[in-house]
């Protein structure tokens, strides 16, 4: 930065330099601004609406950060123990309590153990939270202690949003409150539907409620009590029969926004106008996705009877909500779905792979119409075959998916030619962070996967994790593990790569220095080494953290630590 342009900069009010601070991202205030000049320095230590995220975060700029901050300037914080950065929390609490961060507004808990939980939830009983997000990793569970303190935390009159995920039997012991005034509730957990009511009696002022599912036998019964408060509802995974579904939505009439994700027993197209109708007359957005496997063989007529009751007034007048209904060929699969498409990770079937049609006559084939997919799975062979490539090619004029960032590719056979184009043509690359890539074909003598593989990682330029996973039994496998690191492109800093042994994965840690965390997930049938043999591996000297699990062991590392001090 010239002289000139600093002078300039050094001269404006504090107040401007202020409102500048708040559009850009902590890593850029700490890491860049703080050491413009000397006033930017000592205003960096002053501000104090820093929202500190360090999911992700490299282990030397976690140092830095920690060494830098001041806890009562915070006002978000996010934490992870997930496979990016294992062991991140319980290191965070060996330099914080939570109790300092006294104007902390909003905590984000990804994949936290209980023991740490436990701490940190003990610590804000004295904070004045708006927002908790809490996710915890697959199988760890919660003591009863823990679950008691959280109920306390939700009774706090500041806190309006939270977000839960658990172990699935954890969330049937949870006792909700008596006194809430959250207005938003996340719960990625099928709960019960006593449960569902509780916590709608109990939540006067909620307004938004996602869940994954209510579960009710048939001897629950519906009492007449309506909840008024509710105008947004969400169910990712909806079990429900759409019988119980209407009876379902009866309790909550004032509904203005549902979105309903589920499977067949949700396609019984000439109910949903009656239950739109008669139970939530102040609708005013209506999202689903229902999928259903079919072991017959459909044409067109079938998927037009599907779509027939969509073509009433009701949705081509009145509400002017596009339905599309796609009859996968291979798998067999019927798909029903409101358009824009709702599901955030979506298959793609190629269009010589399927039949469809809409409720209306023509649809225009839009930025909307992918816009909410930010997760794209496609499995090369199928969805490129030769013949389908030319015509893709010569087909779009932009790419159909616009916003995904998550790819995932299966390989089960020998990939075409100039696949690298035609994905390119499918969605924009530049804009793709996380590529997994599911090997069920050997390639090992395949030059042409090879290349192609390769050219896909060369396009995807601003890629920062990859997960490379070999699902083939080595009796029928001969893809070598220098076969997978020739895939791997330098501007990777979390890999997650299947391996067989301790010979392996030296060999990745030893090819691949400048990565920030790796997991090593191993095969079913092989046993992962104990933890004496592991921390004498990875030697801790390095500063690394990991933890293990059944099927992997996730390392965090400290990619500069031989380049310089952190300090």
């Amino acid at each position: 930065m010239s002289t000139d342009l600093i002078s300039y900069f050094d001269n404006l009010p504090v107040e401007l330099l202020y409102h500048i601070l708040n559009f850009l991202d902590t890593d850029t205030i700490l890491l860049s601004f703080r050491y413009v000049c000397t006033r930017f320095y000592l205003l960096s230590n002053v501000y104090n609406q820093y929202q500190l995220n360090l999911y992700s975060c490299t282990k030397y700029n976690f140092y830095r950060f920690s060494r830098i901050i001041n806890p009562v300037n915070i006002i978000t914080l996010v934490l992870s123990d997930d496979d990016r950065t294992p062991g991140q929390i319980n290191l965070f609490l060996s330099f914080f309590h939570l109790k300092q961060f006294h104007f902390l507004r909003s905590l984000t808990l990804l994949e936290v153990e209980d023991s740490n939980l436990n701490l940190i939830l003990n610590d804000l009983s004295s904070l004045s939270l708006r927002s908790l997000t809490i996710q915890s990793r697959t199988f760890f569970t919660w003591t009863n202690q823990t679950l008691t303190c959280l109920s306390s935390i939700l009774e706090q009159t500041s806190l309006k949003q939270f977000t839960l995920s658990i172990w699935c039997f954890e969330i049937y012991d949870f006792l909700w409150p008596y006194q809430c005034q959250i207005e938003y509730i996340h719960i990625s957990n099928r709960i019960t539907f006593e449960q569902y009511c509780t916590i709608l009696e109990r939540c006067l002022f909620l307004r938004t409620f996602i869940i994954k599912d209510v579960l009710w036998n048939d001897m629950t019964t519906i009492n007449s009590i309506q909840y008024r408060q509710l105008k947004s509802l969400t169910l990712e995974d909806n079990r429900m029969d759409i019988f119980k579904l209407e009876e379902f939505l009866s309790l909550t009439p004032s509904l203005t926004y549902l979105k309903v994700i589920g499977m067949a027993y949700l396609m019984d197209s000439y109910l949903w106008e009656k239950i739109l109708r008669r139970k939530l007359s102040l609708l005013e957005k209506f999202e689903f996705f229902f999928q259903s496997w079919k072991d017959v063989n459909y044409d067109l007529s079938d998927i037009e009877s599907l779509i027939r009751p969509f073509q009433t007034s009701f949705w081509l007048e009145n509400k002017r909500w596009i339905v599309n209904c796609d009859y996968i060929h291979n798998p067999m699969e019927v798909i029903l779905y409101s358009i824009p498409i709702c599901k955030p990770l979506f298959q793609y079937n190629d269009s010589s792979n399927k039949a469809s049609c809409s409720n209306f006559t023509e649809i225009l084939l839009d930025d909307k119409v992918m816009n909410n997919v930010t997760g794209l799975r496609i499995n090369l062979v199928k969805s490129f075959n030769q013949a389908s490539l030319t015509r893709k090619n010569n087909s779009f004029t932009s790419p159909l998916f616009r916003n995904v960032t998550e790819l995932i590719l299966d390989i089960t056979d020998k990939c075409p030619i100039n696949l690298s184009q035609s994905l390119s043509n499918l969605l924009n690359l530049s804009h793709l962070t996380q590529l997994t890539i599911n090997l069920n074909y050997d390639f090992s003598t395949d030059s042409n996967t090879t290349t192609n593989l390769t050219n896909i990682l060369r396009q995807i330029s601003n890629i920062h994790t990859l997960e490379i996973l070999n699902n083939l039994s080595t009796i029928y496998s001969n893809i070598s593990i220098e076969d997978i690191c020739s895939l791997i492109p330098s501007t990777i800093e979390h890999l997650k790569i299947t391996v067989k042994n301790i010979t392996e994965m030296k060999t990745i840690i030893d090819r691949f220095e400048y990565l920030s965390s790796i997991t090593f997930q191993f095969t079913f049938y092989k046993s992962i080494p104990s933890a004496k043999i592991i921390e004498s591996f990875l030697n801790i000297k390095k500063d690394l953290t990991y933890r293990k699990d059944d099927c992997s062991i996730r390392v965090w590392l400290n990619k500069y630590l031989k380049k310089k001090s952190i300090y």
